[in-house]
Parts: structure tokens; sequence; C-alpha cells
């Protein structure tokens, strides 16, 4: 084998060497697109607008109330379903599992602190039942968040939101159960959250 071909597989080597050194061949991670108040932000199958944030100690109207040291993030948003089907917010709904909330990686999470328990969701209109969001039909949706006392000191919150990846059926359910799992973080509302009186 000539001389030369040596050489050139050896600067082959180390220029990859040098190229996984620096990350070269790492996944690129996407940045989010940074929203406020009033954004919408789009996925391919949901959309969701943050209008207000506040914190609380109770929600009288759900029955809400915060533990010491614990205090209630509540926002009022507007969420759309894009999807060909009913999803529920925090439930299943006509075999989808959505996943918004309530669930290991949720789409809708809280960046910068970590939530106590589950996530309670009502209509802004304070109809009872489930949320359950038809295609194409904006709702005003309540979420709540219990998050401890010193979470969010300066009153900015953030609420990452998720693109969707789409999962149909599995070995141990029906092939008709459609599941939405967390994909990569396509944006981040940031809003500052008043003091309940």
């Amino acid at each position: 084998v000539p001389r030369w071909i040596w050489a050139a597989a050896v600067a082959v080597v180390a220029m990859a060497i040098v190229v996984a050194a620096v990350g070269g061949f790492a996944q690129a991670q996407t940045t989010p697109t940074v929203l406020g108040a009033g954004d919408e932000a789009r996925t391919s199958v949901y959309a969701i607008t943050v209008l207000d944030a506040e914190f609380a100690q109770a929600v009288e109207s759900e029955y809400l109330e915060a533990e010491p040291g614990e205090k209630l993030l509540v926002m009022a948003t507007r969420m759309e379903n894009l999807s060909d089907a009913p999803i529920g917010v925090a439930t299943t709904a006509d075999r989808t599992k959505s996943g918004l909330v309530n669930t290991e990686n949720p789409l809708l999470d809280l960046d910068g602190a970590t939530a106590i328990g589950t996530v309670s969701v009502w209509r802004a209109d304070g109809s009872a039942g489930q949320v359950i969001l038809q295609p194409g039909v904006p709702s005003e949706v309540m979420l709540a968040w219990t998050v401890p006392d010193d979470a969010f000191p300066d009153g900015i919150v953030s609420l990452d939101v998720h693109e969707v990846e789409i999962r149909r059926g599995a070995v141990i359910l029906s092939s008709s159960v459609v599941t939405w799992r967390a994909d990569e973080l396509s944006s981040r509302i940031e809003v500052t959250a008043t003091e309940a009186p």
C-alpha cells in the first residue's frame, strides 16, 4: 500500500477526532422561540396563548388551596386543537392521549421550577366536566400548578411548549389508540405573573 494512502487515512481519522471533540457530531439543539403574553405558540397539532398569569393561595371556585410553603401559579390560556379529533387537556378523549399535562414528559411544562402534584385544569367560563378541545374551536382554559413558595422570585414565569411526536397503537393497546409525546422544545412563553389580591 502506498505511503500516501496511510498518511491520508491518518489525517482523516485525526480530523474526525477533532470534529467529535468539539461536538461536531452531536445532534443540533434547536433554540425555542421566546414569546410573551398574548403571543400564540403554534405546533403541528395544537396552539396555546397565555393570556394572563397570577400567583394565588387559593382558587375557591375549584376548591384549590396551597399548603404552607407553596403557592398556586394560575394561567389563563387560549388553546386550540389543530388535529382532526377531539383531545382532552388533562384526560384521554376519543382514543387520543394528548399528554398536554400530567404525564412524565408533558407537552406543556414549567421552566425554572418543579411543580408539586398534578396540574388542575378547568374552563374559564366555569362550565363543569373534563376539558375537551374540539378540532378548530379555540377555548379559554385555566391551568394551575402548585409550586414552592420561593419559585419565580422575580415574577417572570416560563411555559415550555413542545412539538408533538404522534404514535399510533402499541403492543398492549389497540392500534386505534393515538398517543401524543413531547418532541423538541418549540416555544417558551414568558409572562409576568401578578399577585392575586
